[in-house]
């Protein structure tokens, strides 16, 4: 059994967003704050069973240790936080070749070896708050799922090992009232390739009938996003990424709503698709390390395949990470994300948030630097 995990907490120097379309009642004013960003303590156990065989079990709980409560710096839930076994859990029999893994598991988080910046090189970087955005119209199908088979392809795939399918039966399938089918599930899958110094990673996900059909606000949301990435040097590496997310509602009424008038709700929204585009550098220094990200992010379509107006945004950052030995190092970072006037992204992940949602049309601004250290 190993012991793991990592201890990543920022200083907020700025946290602001202003220039929302509601004037100063919408804008977050400046403020300073402590910010913990994605820590986790996690157990790995493995047995040996012969023949190539083995079996085994990760359980990974998500802390707050800038709260030490399960609320982020929203004051909201954090669900990766507050019991044990939160962020992963699941149990495996496998080898070589390929594992089978049952329970709570990562099915659609992140863009694995192609852009992993925001999830552990820095604190802050703009790539995840899109790749699978918390805030705005259009929101991932799925990031970690309970109920989840899923079968991952191992080393002697040689540079497809990684790449994985798997369905799930999410837990609010269950509250189905006595005398109605379960249709609630959830399936997806990820291709990933690297050779020499190149990397691709496409993951899709498809997650129906989020309710159970148990009010019109039954929905299904579809997610796709490919990354390529090129290392010329060791540490050193440029990419982009492309991601794509949909809703559309059982209910007609629903579903064809030519504009969607409730910003990140379900109800009433109407069927809606955006898409975003990244682009990235990492330079590797010695124990310097330097990020650049940019993001473009498409407006909201409508089930007629048109445009809804002023609900795009534009977002980078610039990042340095200076490691003081292989488990600790000093990350500081510039974020800024530029919202049209009916969006209000916010910058995501590991309860960052400040406020549950940003006043549409605020431009966020954030600089910080932390300390992270693995163990």
């Amino acid at each position: 059994m190993t012991i793991y995990g990592r201890a990543h907490v920022a200083y907020d120097a700025v946290y602001s967003a202003t220039g929302a379309t509601a004037g100063a009642a919408g804008d977050v004013k400046n403020r300073q704050r402590v910010s913990d960003d994605g820590s986790r303590i996690g157990l790995r156990i493995s047995e040996d069973l012969g023949g190539g065989l083995r079996a085994f079990s990760v359980v990974e709980t998500g802390i707050n240790i800038d709260t030490a409560t399960a609320n982020g710096q929203s004051n909201t839930f954090n669900s990766g936080t507050g019991y044990f076994g939160t962020r992963e859990a699941h149990v495996g029999i496998g080898n070589n070749i390929a594992e089978l893994r049952l329970g709570r598991q990562n099915v659609f988080w992140g863009m694995g070896p192609t852009e992993d910046v925001s999830a552990n090189r820095i604190s802050g970087g703009v790539g995840s708050s899109y790749s699978a955005p918390s805030s705005g119209y259009v929101a991932a199908p799925a990031a970690r799922l309970e109920n989840t088979v899923q079968f991952v392809g191992g080393s002697d795939l040689g540079g497809f090992a990684g790449s994985s399918v798997w369905f799930a039966h999410p837990v609010a399938a269950e509250a189905a009232l006595l005398g109605q089918e379960v249709k609630a599930a959830a399936q997806g899958f990820t291709v990933r390739y690297i050779i020499g110094g190149f990397g691709v990673q496409y993951d899709y996900a498809k997650n129906k009938n989020t309710v159970n059909g148990l009010t019109v606000a039954d929905d299904t949301k579809t997610g796709s996003k490919l990354g390529l990435s090129y290392s010329y040097s060791p540490g050193s590496k440029v990419y982009f990424a492309n991601s794509m997310f949909s809703i559309s509602y059982t209910d007609a009424a629903i579903n064809n709503t030519a504009t969607p008038t409730t910003l990140g709700t379900a109800a009433m929204a109407g069927y809606r698709k955006q898409s975003n585009n990244q682009l990235g550098v990492q330079h590797r220094m010695g124990d310097l390390e330097l990020h650049a990200q940019y993001v473009i992010q498409g407006k909201v379509k409508n089930y007629l395949g048109a445009s809804v107006a002023d609900t795009g945004s534009k977002a980078y950052a610039l990042g340095a990470r200076y490691e003081l030995s292989k488990r600790t190092a000093l990350t500081a970072s510039y974020n800024v994300i530029v919202n049209e006037a009916q969006n209000n992204i916010n910058i995501s992940g590991g309860g960052q948030s400040a406020v549950g949602a940003l006043g549409k049309g605020a431009d966020l601004k954030v600089v910080r630097a932390s300390i992270q250290h693995l163990f």
